[in-house]
Parts: structure tokens; C-alpha cells; sequence
């Protein structure tokens, strides 16, 4: 391998060391807080990494080919930094997570070391998943991100002090993303096998001379069809969507925030990859699939939204219909507008969704602090079968929120504003995206589905804005009082709602350094 090829995948040289530094320092070492210092680190140097490799690229809007297995360009290392932020906000919100569910109990102690062990190899993963250019990269990159999942899934097993309402909620999530994963896997390995009898190549550029030349077209189009709804699923697209709330409601609220931004927005990267070097825009078959796939996430997302109680599983059904938006750029094609909305939209969702959860989460860390009579109070009895008074995920617990703790409530309602689309934040220039998107490919079915979409999400994201302002009947405040958030809690709500308006404002900013892709 040469010296270029290895400048080009630096990110993933230094998450593969940082993820052996941090399991020889748990080895002999336990201590929470210097895991997620180890993390963070990691990740800062992978973000390095991703500046290292991008000055290593030639000029223009070229890759370097790194072995048959692996493309690195431009919009990859763009869109794997994006993740590699992400992962460090998730880093923080699951330290304040953890902390008080993991503590020193009766003489004995919870280390919960693993947990970033595994959020680092996800983003192994899920960043060697958006330079795949083969299909054998792609499968094995994807099963990396599954199986460093299933655990973080279920880890609110861990610690003595965690309600045993959770870790049933946390063990039925992880079951259930275990066994409908198992069956996108196969289905989508089946597809790859049958797209390999059609044309005898894996890799993607073999693939398209195959396309190219109607050599095997038919059993093409069905292993490619099989390929499709694997991929639809790991995006919780309509009809293959039905993993999404019970598992982002069961979960732990980052591990919740990772599936929803890095799981997703990793499959959208190979997704725009595969089909621009494959040119699949061209089959109408997979078009029409993909634009009624799109067109019901958006419906059903948003109509499945109006009638949920519980905060995650409307957030879920939001993150349907958003992916289903997204798509709507995507079907225009493979002009630079078109690559440009896309991108666009991935950084809105990435930063709104990441939000939202942030908020969500640090909620309930309080509520939980609060139930366990404070973080260093000695249990009474058996804590992990003590259930929580109140359901912190519930929307009644968010009843004036506004005048309990202000500063939280703004940002939240930041996020639901941009999920909205809302002027003034990044979600608008996003939306705004997609409709000229829309109009450009003359997409008319679609901008359709999006307009009503929209006026279906303002309804239950506003009814959400109004519970928090309601004024509390000093019986709901007696129970809930002011939320208390860590210091780097705070940091991670300031830069993402900082970025959130800094890019409705400023658009201008994220246009350039993606239009420099």
C-alpha cells in the first residue's frame, strides 16, 4: 500500500488504534471518566485524520482508490467528519447517562468501559462504510455497525441503580433490532450474491460496465431490488420501518441519538455512492420504488407521529418521515444541486435529530437523579426493580418546561422549530432544499407528499411547543422542578443550537465547504 493510499484512510487508521488503546487501558486500568477522555481523544484525532486525508486528495473532485475495497473523496471525508462530531456529542450524553446508573453501589461497582468501546467501533464502521466502493467492503462495514449496536442497545442492564422498566425496555430493543437486522442482512446478502451471478464483479465500477452493457439485466435488477430493501431498512423507510419506535423508545437515549444520526446518515453515503457510480437513477424500476418508498415515509411517518404520548417514539416517527424528505433530493439525480441538497439535508437532520435526543436524554438523566433520591444517595433496596414515579419520556412531563427550566425548553424548541422548517434555522434551508430539488426534477407527486408532510409535522411539533408552555398546577411541579444538567451537557446544547441557527442564518457558510466538495 502506498504512502498515499495510507494518508487517505488516516480517519480509520486512528479510530483501528484508538479503539486497541482504549481496551488495553480498561485491561489494566477501570475508571469511567478516563474512557470517555480516551474516546474524545480518539475521535479529535480521526477528525484530524479527516483534514490529513482530504490535503492528500489530488485536485478537483478526485479519490484515491485505496486497494479495490475502499474510494476516498471529498464528500466521503466530509460527511464521515460530520459522523465523527456527532459520535462526540453521543460520547458526552452517554457519560451522563451512565454516570449515575453505574456508581459505586453496596462496595461494588459498574465500569461501563464498554460502552465506548463499541461507540468506537461503530464509528469504524459506519466511516469505512461511506469510502466502501465494493460490495464486500460495504456488507462488512455495515455488520461492523449492527454488531457493535446490539449491545449498546441493551446496556441499560448495566449498573445496580438502573430500573428494571428500563432494562426490560433496553433488553426487548436490542432483541428486536437483533432479529429484524438478521433479516435485512440476509436479505440484503442474498442480493449481493444474486447481483454477482448476474455480472461476475462485486465491485461497484464492474458493476456499472455490467449495467452498461444489459449483460444479465433482469437478475441484476432483482439482486438489486433485494439490495434496496436491506438498505431501506437500515433507513426505517416505509414499509420497513417497524423496528423504529419500539427500538428508539426501549433504548438508551444516546445509543437512541447514534442509530437516528450515524447509523442513518453513514447508509445515506453509500447510498448516494452506489447510486452515482452505478447511475441506477436511469432504471425506472428502482426510481419508482424508491419515490413510493419516500412518499409513504413521509405520510405514514408523520400521520403515526400525530398520535404518540411518548416523546422518542414521536421523535422516531419524525425521523421516518425526514428520511422520506431526503430521498425526494435524492431522486433528482446525479447533478451537483442534486448532491448539494442531499448533503445539505444530512447535516440539518444530523444536527436537529442530535439535538432533540440531547435534550430528551438530559431530561431524563435528572428525572432518574431524582427518583434515586440524588446521584450519591446508597439504595434503600433491589434499585434495578424500583421503577421511575413518572415517565420522564412521557409528554405530560414536559408541562411547563418552559418556566421550570427555560434554557432547555429554547433549545428543544430550537430543534422542533428547525424540524419544522421553520426560517431562521438550518432545517428551513434544508427543506427549502428539497423543494427546489422537487421542482428541478419536476418531482410533482413527491413535493406534494412533502407539502402535506410538513403541514402534519408543524401540527404535532407546535402541540409539543404548547405543552412545554403550559403553565404548571403546582402539583406537576412539586414532582419535576428545575431540570439540573452537567456542564458538558450544557456545552454540547450550545454548539448544536448554536450551529442549528448559526446555519438558518448564515447558510451561506455550509453552502461553500459543500459546493468545495
Amino acid at each position: 500500500m502506498s504512502l498515499s493510499e495510507l494518508r487517505a484512510i488516516t480517519p480509520l487508521l486512528f479510530l483501528g488504534a484508538g479503539i486497541v488503546l482504549l481496551m488495553l487501558q480498561v485491561s489494566f486500568v477501570r475508571g469511567h471518566r478516563a474512557a470517555l477522555l480516551t474516546t474524545l481523544v480518539t475521535i479529535a484525532a480521526a477528525g484530524y485524520g479527516c483534514f490529513v486525508a482530504v490535503a492528500g486528495l489530488p485536485p478537483g473532485s478526485g479519490a484515491v482508490a485505496v486497494t479495490e475495497l475502499l474510494a476516498v473523496d471529498r464528500t466521503a471525508l466530509f460527511v464521515c467528519l460530520l459522523l465523527l462530531l456527532a459520535a462526540a456529542a453521543i460520547a458526552v450524553l452517554g457519560f451522563s447517562y451512565l454516570k449515575p446508573r453505574c456508581q459505586r453501589v453496596r462496595g461494588a461497582a459498574s465500569y461501563p468501559e464498554e460502552f465506548y468501546i463499541l461507540l468506537l467501533l461503530t464509528m469504524l464502521g459506519a466511516c469505512t462504510l461511506t469510502f466502501a466502493c465494493h460490495f464486500a467492503s460495504f456488507f462488512l462495514s455495515l455488520e461492523l455497525v449492527s454488531l457493535a449496536l446490539y449491545p449498546m442497545l441493551g446496556f441499560a442492564v448495566i449498573g445496580e441503580r438502573s430500573p428494571r422498566r428500563d432494562q426490560l425496555h433496553s433488553l426487548e430493543a436490542g432483541i428486536k433490532y437483533l432479529l429484524l437486522s438478521a433479516l435485512s442482512t440476509a436479505l440484503g446478502l442474498f442480493g449481493i450474491a444474486v447481483i454477482y451471478a448476474a455480472c461476475g464483479a462485486l465491485d461497484f465500477a464492474g458493476v456499472a460496465a455490467a449495467l452498461g452493457n444489459g449483460e444479465g439485466l433482469s437478475l441484476l435488477l432483482v439482486g438489486l431490488t433485494l439490495l434496496l430493501a436491506a438498505i431501506a431498512f437500515k433507513l426505517s423507510l416505509v414499509p420497513f420501518h417497524i423496528w423504529t419506535p419500539d427500538v428508539y423508545e426501549g433504548a438508551p437515549t444516546p445509543v437512541t441519538a447514534l442509530i437516528a444520526t450515524v447509523g442513518k446518515g453513514a447508509v445515506v453515503a453509500l447510498l448516494l455512492r452506489l447510486f452515482s457510480q452505478l447511475e441506477l437513477l436511469v432504471i425506472p424500476i428502482l426510481t419508482t420504488l424508491l419515490a413510493t418508498m419516500a412518499v409513504a415515509s413521509m405520510l405514514v411517518g408523520n400521520l403515526l407521529a400525530l398520535q404518540q404520548s411518548n416523546v422518542k417514539r414521536l421523535l422516531a416517527y419524525s425521523s421516518i418521515a425526514h428520511l422520506g424528505y431526503l430521498i425526494v433530493a435524492f431522486l433528482i439525480g446525479k447533478s451537483a444541486f442534486g448532491t448539494e441538497a442531499v448533503i445539505y439535508y444530512l447535516v440539518a437532520y444530523v444536527v436537529t435529530t442530535l439535538g432533540a435526543f440531547a435534550v430528551v436524554g438530559l431530561i431524563a438523566d435528572d428525572a432518574f437523579r431524582k427518583a434515586q433520591g440524588g446521584a450519591d444517595s446508597p439504595p434503600k433496596t433491589t434499585l434495578s426493580r424500583q421503577p421511575l414515579p413518572r415517565d420522564p419520556f412521557d409528554r405530560e412531563y414536559y408541562s411547563g418546561l418552559f418556566w421550570r427550566s427555560p434554557w432547555l425548553a429554547c433549545c428543544l424548541a430550537a430543534m422542533l422549530l428547525s424540524l419544522a422548517g421553520i426560517p431562521l434555522t438550518i432545517g428551513f434551508i434544508g427543506k427549502f432544499y428539497i423543494f427546489a430539488a422537487g421542482v428541478q426534477g419536476q418531482l410533482w407527486l413527491l413535493l406534494a407528499a412533502v407539502i402535506i408532510g410538513s403541514a402534519l409535522g408543524l401540527y404535532y411539533y407546535l402541540g409539543l411547543l404548547l405543552t412545554m408552555a403550559q403553565r404548571d398546577n403546582g402539583e406537576t411541579e412539586a414532582v419535576t422542578g428545575e431540570v439540573q444538567v452537567a456542564k458538558s451537557g450544557h456545552a454540547v446544547l450550545v454548539l448544536l443550537t448554536a450551529a442549528l441557527l448559526g446555519f438558518g442564518v448564515f447558510p451561506q457558510v455550509l453552502i461553500n465547504w459543500i459546493n468545495a466538495l
